[in-house]
């Protein structure tokens, strides 16, 4: 197992859940309508029940997870910001409510500290990511559910990695992702390459200050 942080000095950290589905489909198979859900929901957001929702005061765990993946831009985009760590401080885990883009280049900024070198590298490296996934069998035989890509950077270098596949699941013999279609129930996409392309396109929008200077 590498240490991803071996060989950084006081790193910035920045953890990106991936895929426009952070759940498995055996996750919400049972659809009977569940009153602790529903309260869940509307402790959150008073307003996100549906009529026949609020007269049964129950919801699915489908809807549920639909619901929870909405609050962010998991379901917009396919990834979201998961936790920052900014050198030696605590981590931060408050952004389950960044969903916009414009929201998400301030947070990258704010992270990148407008650093053109940090910015240049980690873009290249997740370029090197989306080519290899790409071509490679293994994602296309895999669903790939909660995997996030771990950033890296202190005043003399940057990375990006990919972690996490605890929930990854080999798919029936014949069968194939893209990491982009829809999800349907029983396809398995899990929109894990088309959030990659559009995290590649915000990080090539945040501002640095060289880009600033021309």
């Amino acid at each position: 197992m590498q240490d991803l942080l071996e060989g950084f000095k006081d790193p910035s950290v920045m953890d990106i859940k991936m895929g426009t589905r952070t759940f498995a489909e055996q996750e919400v198979k049972n659809q009977t309508p569940r009153p602790d859900l529903y309260q869940k929901m509307v402790a959150v957001d008073s307003g996100a029940a549906t009529e026949e929702e609020n007269s049964i005061g129950a919801i699915t765990k489908l809807r549920y997870m639909e619901f929870r993946e909405q609050l962010s831009s998991t379901s917009t985009l396919g990834f979201r910001i998961e936790a920052v760590k900014y050198g030696q401080t605590p981590p931060v885990t408050n952004h389950k409510f960044v969903k916009t883009k414009d929201q998400i280049v301030e947070t990258l900024s704010r992270f990148l500290s407008r650093r053109e070198t940090a910015k240049s590298q980690i873009t290249n490296r997740l370029r090197l990511i989306r080519k290899a996934i790409e071509k490679s069998p293994f994602f296309q035989t895999h669903e790939i559910i909660g995997s996030s890509i771990l950033i890296v950077f202190d005043q003399f270098k940057a990375g990006a990695w990919m972690i996490d596949f605890a929930k990854t699941l080999k798919l029936k013999d014949g069968m194939r992702v893209d990491h982009m279609s829809p999800w349907q129930h029983g396809n398995h996409e899990d929109g894990y390459l088309s959030g990659l392309d559009n995290l590649i396109e915000v990080f090539d929008s945040v501002p640095t200050l060289n880009s600033e200077a021309t």
